[in-house]
């Protein structure tokens, strides 16, 4: 009983754990102090001494807050604490608890009025709170108290600033240094100052003499490159940078700095060729590994760039960086499954990445999930509002469904950048102005004849210009220069298609299949050409081969429903567009064309309408989305809701007799007689051999035959 008695008296003995704590405190373990010392706070709660130490080892191990507490109990408990009432007089004004650290400052101060930490803690919480006079006045009080501490004079020369009185904060960076002539923070700060009024020549000397006076930091040299930067001499920039690497062999920042700047600068070939040096100088950096996959990957060297994604992998099968270059390197080698899952796995290990979700969106786009794609590119453009390449992919995407807004603007605050030249012609053409998308492709053709982009709408104008050969004879000489791109081959059997020329077109795009099997929409346009040709069972088996190829694709499934409505077969190709909703749910084209089919053909007419509203949400600014939607309002006889939808088809597309047949009809419901007239005839002037056509002339033949008030 008596050894059972002394030892729990032991156990409750708070110094057992003090002096725990004070060794693991002492050998840098902070982690483990802390919880040494929070046994004694819970032995003896009252015990000053155990809370401070708590504090102490708390600030060590980042625990903030929990620092942030026991000061305050420290100083509850012992108010004579000076250095207690001081770090939580800081740690006060960290969380912005100016009173708090107001009050503690001024308790020290009333024990001791020459504490200069104290009187500029007091100026701090004066800065912060708006009176720059009495924060003057603390830190001139404190500088003579301690000459040697240069925070106060920075801190003073800040609050001098920022009263306009630049002249006498300069006078007082000065002046630290003339106390400090061995500081390295004070020339810096002097530096700073000078950098911030643009006077480099003075920023440059000051941060030259910063760097002798401790000539194995790499800090000073780093600024130096960036003022060189913002000088406009990226030459000297790139000297200093080399020179750190010499100052600090060691120093991530400085080995890096010169990477650091070519990447900065565009120089991919220059950063390559620095990033494979340090990999063989830091092989265990992997900053260095992942930087160099992604330069390598940018210059289009996949092969390279495979070697240090795999060593990143292997070291970290999670790593998010090493991921979305693995994702990079599938989507380049065309095995999109794969490289949507592995940009999954680095979105989720690193939401913020904007660069993981825009290849995700690549990925996603390339299997046909255009929806998921859109929500991907999203979540990049919000990301990285700057970065064109999401806004980019965006509005090729809300152009593939017939919106053009967002083109049009690209290109409007991007001239002169290629993607948005693209997609501004894409706008131009869309709206009917040819000769001005014309101009945005050449200009893009003049500095990439390849782009495939560009040459696309180029084969596009062509053919809507009635000039099919013009576009034969431009793709064929590409062709000679390039004949193993399996993407100008299949341009050029697009060129033939438009030509009539369809043996020649299918050729061309065997050809393209031969020199690479997923040659995306070889097999669609080779179900057009059987199309043309009049053989729709042979058209069907390339468009079902399209659907194989790519399941995910609701384009495909698209071109396979036209094939089955202009057959008239109504049930397969309402069967291929609900399967096209299936595998895309968030696809606007499967839901608008399916709503359509079911309004003409037999389908219901509230799911019809339930399909238009979500179609018309997805892409507001689409016509042939607002004509269907104003079609199911009709059906729906919402009359008046009908004709303002339809409306907006029409002013967008006037020429599209289909668009001006349902508004008139519309109109006829509602029995407003003169614009249904005009809309029904300004249909059958256009195309008189419209779907419609017999439809719109009864509607007509009646009107006429209605008595006249």
């Amino acid at each position: 009983m008596l050894v059972a008695l002394s030892l729990a008296a032991c156990s409750r003995n708070p110094a057992k754990y003090l002096a725990s704590g004070d060794k693991y405190f002492k050998a840098g373990k902070y982690s483990e102090a802390v919880i040494q010392y929070r046994n004694a706070v819970q032995l003896s709660p009252r015990l000053a001494q155990a809370h401070y130490k708590l504090a102490l080892a708390a600030v060590q191990a980042k625990s903030l807050q929990e620092a942030y507490k026991e000061f305050r109990e420290t100083v509850t408990l012992d108010p004579a604490n000076r250095d207690a009432q001081l770090q939580f007089a800081a740690l006060s004004l960290a969380a912005k608890q100016y009173d708090e650290a107001k009050a503690a400052a001024s308790k020290v101060i009333a024990a001791d009025p020459k504490n200069a930490r104290a009187h500029e803690i007091l100026g701090e919480q004066s800065a912060l709170t708006g009176d720059k006079a009495g924060a003057v006045r603390e830190f001139q009080t404190a500088i003579p108290l301690a000459p040697r501490r240069v925070q106060s004079y920075f801190a003073l020369a800040s609050v001098m600033a920022s009263k306009g009185d630049l002249s006498g904060a300069e006078a007082v960076l000065k002046q630290a240094i003339q106390a400090n002539p061995e500081s390295e923070p004070a020339r810096m700060s002097l530096g700073s100052f000078y950098f911030s009024q643009r006077k480099f020549g003075a920023a440059e000397e000051e941060m030259r003499a910063a760097s002798k006076l401790a000539p194995r930091d790499p800090l000073p040299l780093i600024e130096l490159a960036k003022y060189y930067l913002a000088e406009g001499n990226p030459a000297e920039a790139e000297k200093v940078c080399a020179e750190l690497k010499t100052v600090a062999p060691g120093d991530p920042r400085a080995y890096r700095a010169l990477a650091s700047f070519y990447l900065a600068e565009k120089q991919q070939a220059k950063a390559a060729a620095e990033l494979q040096s340090l990999r063989t100088a830091q092989p265990k950096d992997s900053w260095v590994q992942a930087n160099l996959a992604e330069t390598l990957l940018d210059l289009n060297r996949i092969q390279e760039a495979s070697i240090p994604t795999q060593e990143l992998l292997a070291a970290d099968p999670k790593d998010p960086r090493a991921l979305l270059s693995q994702g990079r390197i599938l989507i380049a080698q065309r095995k999109y499954p794969e490289a949507r899952a592995a940009l999954e796995r680095a979105t989720k290990g690193d939401p913020k990445a904007a660069a993981a979700w825009y290849f995700l969106g690549v990925a996603q786009r390339s299997t046909g999930l255009a929806g998921d794609a859109k929500v991907s590119f999203e979540q990049a453009h919000k990301l990285s509002p700057a970065t064109l390449g999401p806004e980019a992919a965006l509005a090729e995407l809300e152009a593939n469904s017939g919106a053009y807004d967002r083109s049009a603007r690209l290109a409007e605050a991007n001239p002169n950048d290629p993607r948005a030249e693209v997609a501004g012609a894409r706008a131009e053409l869309a709206k009917g102005n040819p000769k001005k998308a014309e101009q945005l492709v050449e200009a893009v053709l003049a500095h990439d004849p390849a782009s495939l982009p560009a040459l696309e709408i180029l084969v596009k104008l062509y053919g809507g210009e009635g000039k099919p050969q013009e576009a034969v004879r431009r793709i064929s000489g590409l062709v000679t220069q390039y004949p193993q791109n399996a993407g100008l081959r299949f341009l050029l059997a697009a060129s033939y298609f438009n030509a009539k020329d369809f043996q020649k077109s299918e050729e061309s795009v065997r050809q393209a299949i031969k020199l690479d099997p997923q040659t995306p929409d070889a097999h669609t346009l080779l179900g057009e050409i059987d199309e043309a040709r009049g053989q729709a069972a042979q058209a069907a088996t390339e468009y079902r081969a399209a659907i194989e190829a790519s399941p995910n694709k609701s384009a495909n499934y698209m071109v396979l429903a036209h094939l089955y409505e202009t057959g008239g077969k109504w049930d397969d190709a309402r069967a291929v567009l609900e399967k096209a909703r299936a595998v895309d749910p968030a696809s606007t084209a499967a839901k608008n064309n399916l709503a359509a089919l079911y309004l003409d053909h037999g389908g219901d007419t509230t799911t019809a309408l339930s399909l238009a509203q979500e179609a018309k949400r997805a892409l507001p600014d689409s016509p042939a989305v607002a004509d269907t939607f104003g079609w199911a309002l009709y059906k729906s006889r919402s009359y008046d809701l009908a004709i303002t939808q339809l409306s907006e088809a029409v002013k967008k597309a006037p020429a599209n007799a289909q668009f001006q047949y349902h508004l008139g009809m519309a109109y006829l419901a509602a029995n407003r007689l003169e614009p249904a007239t005009q809309s029904l005839q300004r249909a059958l002037s256009d195309n008189p051999g419209f779907a419609d056509a017999g439809s719109a002339k009864a509607a007509l033949d009646g009107i006429a035959k209605r008595p006249r008030k």
